[in-house]
Order: structure tokens, then C-alpha cells, then sequence
């Protein structure tokens, strides 16, 4: 059969890109290789940034909106007020299915169950072979996540970076749930050369660690850092889960001929966080308009311009911040200049470009004690 362009893979990345090419009259083949709904390693966090980029009505699958963050360092804490909106909280099964479901609505045409198996160029045009046949299109689309079978076949091996990180989703008491309502927690000393989280959903915590490290064993930071809060021991029942975060593609490889990488498959995850929701859409968005408007500006020339100064200075800021977590504590912890340029990179009002250079521009003003509100953390 053939499309305009054919999209690898159904999350984020892959269904809004179809959602917002079908959306405009182009003929969109989306592939996934399981059925949706389907369940999905992920925090779930949806920053305020994603929010407002996303041309779609989340609210269904939004759990509730955080308003603010305990940043702690083990046993101290101080809490930071984002006064407004600072990230929506969400299930990655639920919302990978409102995407689907908004690109089906749109005109995209869904083949679950269907694997990518190759892909041959030639010229504008694309042949791909599949575990239920073939296709024909003008693009290829490859969001089929981190460890994506296109990237592989086209553009080789060790291409992207990856980061690791665990999480335990902890069924736990309402009461116990109900204690981080509108806050989430992120601490500097959960994880070595990375942190740790809890974040509330609607019947559960997400618990999680994530190192730019690459350390390993990290199945036991996560379990220590369970430890850290008895609360959580008293779960009625927690169950784990592991992924990779694609933190870089140091090989700065995007597209080949007319096929792209999206999202994950493309390496679009920020170091500081591992937030890679917001990347993804932001990619599928450049992607559609890179097709509908091809004399404008390329793909890989958008990513340059609006995605990767961006993921570079998070790298940066990364790597200072980890390799000194206290510093960095006790720096949110006493500045409010400091406090701001935080919650800023978390709400995403803040970028890291901008981050890095206030940040470097001002160091003498967080040495000045201007906060108070340390206190001893209890969950």
C-alpha cells in the first residue's frame, strides 16, 4: 500500500507526528509491533512546556498538575513553590493511547502488531518490508523508541547514548499517596551521579532512580533509596521496571534521505532530568513541519536550531551538577536566584542554554544566604 509517509512506532514521538500530518490531508501509515493500549516505563511526567506545545486537550489522561517540589539531599529538604503549574502527571499507557486514538480520529491509518523488518530508498521514495507485508511512501518516520530496528538499519550501531534508570511503581495506602498530592520530590543523593523521585498518581507512586553515570547495580540505588522512606516498605504492592534513556546521539545523525529519527530513536532525551516526553513532541512537530513545508528548513536544520543548543547545555549543566550534588543543595537551598533558575528548568520557563549562563554569570550571588527553609524530610 501506499502513504505520503509512513510512521515506526506509536508513542509520543510517532503518534503526533501523525496526528499532526494527517491532521493536514496527508495519507499516514502509523506501525507499532504490539496493540495498544500498552504498558510503557516512564515517570510520567508531563513538564508545563509539553503541555503547551501539545495542539490536543490532555486533561483525560492528566492524574493531577504539580505545583510544587521538595528538593532534598537524603535527609534534608526544602521546598520550592512553582507558583502555578509546573508539569501535568500522567500514565505513558494512558497517554500514549490518547495520541493513537486523536491520530486515528485525524486520518492516520494504525497497523498494530505490525514489526519493521527493512527499508530500502530510492530516490524520494521508500519501500518498507513488514511483518504483514509492504509498503510504499515519501518518508519514513522512526520513533520506534531506544532501542529503534530503523536506526539500526540505516543509520548502524552505537549511534545514540544511554543513560539507565529504574523505577518501582509503589501501590501504597491513599493516605500515603494523598501525602504528595500536588508535590513531587527530587533528590540529589538517590542515585549517584544522578537522583532520585517520587511522584504522585491517582492510586500509586512512581519511585525511580537515573545516573548519567552509567553506574551500575542500579536496581539496589533504587531499592536503597525505597529504603530511605519506611513509608513506601509498607506498600501493598510494588512491582519494577528498567529502561534506558537515549541522552545523546553523538554520532549528530537525524535524517538520511527521507528517513528521520524521532523522539527516543533519535537520541532526544535531556541529561539533567531524562525527561524525553517533551523531545519527542518537539521533534514530531518539527518533523511535520519539515514535510509540509520542505523549502522552508530541513530537519536536521530545525533540531540544530530549536532542539540541540538546548540538550547540549543540560549535558553541561548535568555533568557540574551531579559531580557535586551537596553543592548544588545547599546553592537551591540558601539562593532564591538559585531556587528560581531550578524551578525554571523543571517548568521548562527556564531554558538550559539559559540556566548554564545565569548560572556561571552569578556564582558569587548563591554564596549569599538568603533562605532558611531547610528541614529535615519525612515520607
Amino acid at each position: 500500500m501506499r502513504y505520503d509517509a509512513i510512521v515506526v512506532g506509536a508513542g509520543p514521538a510517532g503518534s503526533y507526528a501523525a496526528y499532526l500530518l494527517a491532521k493536514q490531508g496527508v495519507a499516514v501509515a502509523l506501525l507499532d509491533r504490539v496493540a495498544f493500549p500498552r504498558e510503557k516505563p516512564c515517570g510520567g511526567a508531563l513538564s508545563r512546556k509539553a503541555l503547551d506545545l501539545v495542539r490536543l486537550d490532555l486533561s483525560p489522561v492528566i492524574h493531577g498538575h504539580v505545583t510544587g517540589a521538595w528538593l532534598a539531599h537524603g535527609e534534608r529538604a526544602v521546598f520550592c513553590d512553582t507558583r502555578g503549574v509546573a508539569a501535568g502527571m500522567t500514565l505513558r499507557t494512558e497517554l500514549d493511547a490518547f495520541l493513537l486514538e486523536h491520530a486515528v480520529k485525524a486520518g492516520a491509518r494504525f497497523h498494530p502488531e505490525t514489526s519493521f523488518l527493512d527499508v530500502e530508498t530510492n530516490g524520494g521514495e521508500v519501500r518498507v518490508a513488514t511483518s504483514r507485508g509492504e509498503l510504499t511512501g515519501r518518508l519514513l518516520l522512526a520513533a520506534d523508541g531506544v532501542a529503534s530496528a530503523v536506526r539500526r538499519r540505516v543509520f548502524g550501531a552505537d549511534v545514540v547514548e544511554y543513560a539507565p534508570a529504574a523505577e518501582a511503581l509503589v501501590h501504597a495506602s491513599p493516605a500515603i499517596v494523598a501525602r504528595f498530592g500536588d508535590r513531587v520530590l527530587l533528590d540529589l543523593a538517590g542515585m549517584p551521579g544522578g537522583y532520585g523521585w517520587i511522584f504522585g498518581k491517582r492510586d500509586h507512586l512512581n519511585v525511580g532512580v537515573y545516573s548519567i553515570g552509567g553506574r551500575g547495580g542500579i536496581r539496589g540505588h533504587l531499592a536503597a533509596f525505597l529504603a530511605r522512606h519506611p513509608s513506601l516498605g509498607r506498600a501493598d504492592r510494588i512491582r519494577y521496571l528498567g529502561h534506558p534513556i537515549p541522552v545523546a546521539n553523538r554520532a549528530r545523525r537525524f535524517e538520511r534521505g527521507p528517513v528521520w529519527l524521532l523522539g527516543d530513536a533519535a537520541g532526544l532525551a535531556e541529561c539533567i532530568l531524562g525527561e524525553g516526553i517533551y523531545f519527542a513532541l518537539k521533534s514530531a512537530t518539527l518533523a511535520a513541519r519539515a514535510f509540509l513545508a520542505p523549502a522552508v528548513r530541513a530537519y536536521t536544520r530545525l533540531l540544530e536550531d530549536e532542539v540541540l543548543p538546548e540538550l547540549a547545555a543540560a549535558e553541561h549543566l548535568a555533568r557540574a551538577c551531579y559531580a557535586h550534588p551537596r553543592f548544588l543543595f545547599e546553592r537551591i537551598a540558601r539562593s532564591r536566584y538559585a531556587s528560581r533558575l531550578f524551578l525554571g528548568v523543571v517548568t521548562g520557563e527556564v531554558g538550559y542554554r539559559q540556566c548554564l549562563l545565569g548560572s556561571l554569570a552569578t556564582v558569587p550571588r548563591w554564596l549569599v544566604s538568603a533562605r532558611a527553609d531547610v528541614a529535615a524530610l519525612t515520607v
